[in-house]
């Protein structure tokens, strides 16, 4: 079974307690507004849930941002090995995301198993100039 995306959410900050692994996520957001570009969105997680089959094999999770004219920048990833759970929480720490044109950014989230690369997702991320006074 490939990875099934459960959720994907862009957020300020995760929380995730010890005991009982549930995580709350601070301040979700989908936009931003900015002074001058270009800019640098200020550290940020991606939280994920994927859903395998029990027997599943491991499998690879890809970031990259793609600006509003097309150019794509690599924001990592992350591999999951396979421990016989069908449920993998998995977080992305983003130090900041550079951004140099105004509008609509995508966060495109990939997957990779057993040699096949799936684009499984696309989070929004608006970049908005400030209104002048």
């Amino acid at each position: 079974m490939f990875p099934e995306l459960v959720y994907a959410l862009l957020c300020r900050d995760v929380i995730v307690d010890r005991e009982s692994g549930s995580a709350s996520f601070i301040r979700a957001f989908e936009h931003g507004t900015v002074p001058s570009l270009p800019a640098t969105v200020p550290s940020c997680f991606i939280v994920t849930l994927w859903e395998t089959g029990p027997n599943s094999s491991g499998f690879t999770i890809g970031l990259s941002l793609v600006a509003p004219d097309g150019t794509e920048t690599d924001l990592g990833s992350n591999q999951v090995q396979p421990t016989g759970a069908t449920l993998h929480k998995v977080n992305f720490q983003l130090p900041g995301l550079n951004v140099s044109q105004e509008g609509r950014h995508t966060i495109n989230l990939s997957v990779t198993q057993d040699g096949e690369q799936r684009l499984v997702k696309g989070l929004p991320l608006y970049v908005l100039p400030q209104e002048q006074s």
